[in-house]
């Protein structure tokens, strides 16, 4: 059959329908492997594919499994097969007709990067587990719920999403709950939501079956002060820009959801965008907070650091001396931790850092 009768009807084909055609023609293989450069894009114009003495070549990557090439040409050392015109392969062109995906059981396993989080995530962690369990010292098991609090809309700005939140705590939270403590969390979708732990007026935890809330038999495994937690949040939410909520009470222990709420500070910083500078990533609603943000971890590291601040200040101590005293005023002893702020700015450690982690101990 000649080509140049066949491919005028056929001109608007796709490679899948140009592929799903040769198979019901009565073509020869010699001209499926003409046309065969169609499905890859050739640069080729049809007149040259069709032209007498047009040996077309065109490479495609192999799909091998087991080490075998997924066509019946000649599999090159790279991966790749090449097909002329003198060569004979299946009857139909080499396009991917469904919508698997290549596999990958050939292929070995990649580990994870395990990255560490920086001091001030670790830092914000730990203070959410301290006034999480203060609560639990405080108000005790029963009266604690987790409240999860998601957007029925796209909200990926987080001052839109902490202005919503905001009105909420001015005219639900606060009244309706003894305290609160919020952690924000960005998805990996961008969009926000907000989880806290609440302390409600009532027992919530008594009578609830968690297995059957599970199962997802609500009437069975709720108690009437939760199920009136959950009518009011129905009816509540969307007043105030918010979807779907969630309110549930603690299942194990204290520690254990400490821990759970403390991980959504990582996990959300995992998916961190360069607006969310400066974004508070949890509260506390309603009450005072038992842990200061003025501390640091003891480590080798942080014992290494405190050793090469006194260093430096210490470097410094002599020229300060020496200008005190030129100047007829008292003589500047060693300079302490509190001098450093007023002398070099709040933001000493930051701008002088290098010359911090230059400092060699004499000893």
């Amino acid at each position: 059959m000649a080509l140049s009768t066949y491919y005028p009807i056929k001109r608007g084909l796709s490679a899948v329908q140009l592929s799903q055609a040769l198979n019901q023609s009565p073509l020869t293989r010699s001209d499926c492997e003409l046309l065969r450069p169609l499905s890859q894009k050739s640069t080729l114009s049809i007149d040259d594919l069709v032209s007498s003495g047009a040996s077309p070549s065109v490479v495609y990557p192999t799909h091998n499994q087991g080490g075998k090439s997924s066509n019946q040409g000649e599999a090159s050392a790279c991966g790749e097969v090449a097909l002329s015109g003198g060569v004979a392969s299946l009857p139909c062109l080499r396009v991917n007709n469904s919508n698997e995906c290549p596999t990958t059981d050939n292929l070995p396993p990649v580990s994870p990067v395990p990255t560490l989080n920086p001091s001030w995530i670790r830092k914000a962690e730990f203070k959410v587990k301290r006034e999480v369990m203060a609560l639990f010292d405080k108000y005790g098991l029963d009266r604690i719920g987790f409240l999860t609090l998601t957007f029925a809309d796209d909200v990926q700005c987080h001052k839109e999403a902490t202005k919503r939140l905001n009105s909420l705590i001015t005219g639900v939270l606060r009244e309706r709950y003894a305290q609160c403590i919020r952690v924000s969390e960005r998805q990996q979708s961008g969009r926000w939501h907000f989880h806290l732990v609440v302390v409600c007026q009532q027992d919530i935890r008594r009578g609830v079956d968690f297995q059957a809330i599970k199962e997802r038999r609500y009437k069975d495994g709720a108690s009437a002060t939760l199920r009136a937690e959950w009518a009011f949040w129905r009816k509540t939410a969307k007043k105030y820009g918010f979807g779907r909520t969630e309110l549930l009470p603690v299942k194990k222990t204290g520690e254990a959801l400490a821990a759970y709420v403390a991980k959504y500070i990582s996990k959300g910083f995992a998916y961190r965008q360069p607006q969310d500078k400066g974004a508070r990533l949890y509260s506390v609603i309603g009450g005072d907070r038992v842990c200061s943000s003025r501390f640091s971890f003891y480590s080798a590291k942080a014992i290494e650091w405190r050793k090469k601040v006194a260093l430096w200040a210490a470097s410094w101590s002599g020229s300060f001396a020496a200008a005190s005293t030129s100047g007829g005023f008292e003589p500047v002893g060693f300079l302490s931790y509190e001098d450093l702020p007023l002398i070099f700015g709040k933001k000493w450690a930051w701008t002088y850092r290098e010359q911090i982690i230059a400092m060699q101990s004499p000893f």
